[in-house]
């Protein structure tokens, strides 16, 4: 992929997470899981290091800018200042 914007999609969904536990506990290599999810093979370990941790699946995170709750006088003095 060459410069310019890329797609914002979730590369690792819960169903992906499953699949890379299950298909790890059956002795598949992390490179042959990584090709076939489309993934990293670190982020197939991290996946499954946090599995062999905590006996629970990682949850991705939301990705993106963390949305911020504005009060009314801010709204008000940002439609001041677009006026």
């Amino acid at each position: 992929m060459g410069k310019g914007r890329r797609n914002k999609v979730l590369k690792l969904t819960p169903a992906k997470v499953k699949y890379i536990i299950r298909a790890k506990t059956n002795n598949i290599s992390s490179k042959i899981i990584a090709a076939e999810m489309k993934v990293s093979t670190r982020t197939v370990n991290r996946v499954w290091g946090h599995w062999m941790k905590n006996k629970e699946p990682w949850a991705p995170k939301k990705f993106g800018r963390p949305k911020t709750n504005l009060n009314e006088a801010d709204k008000h003095i940002i439609l001041e200042i677009h006026k």
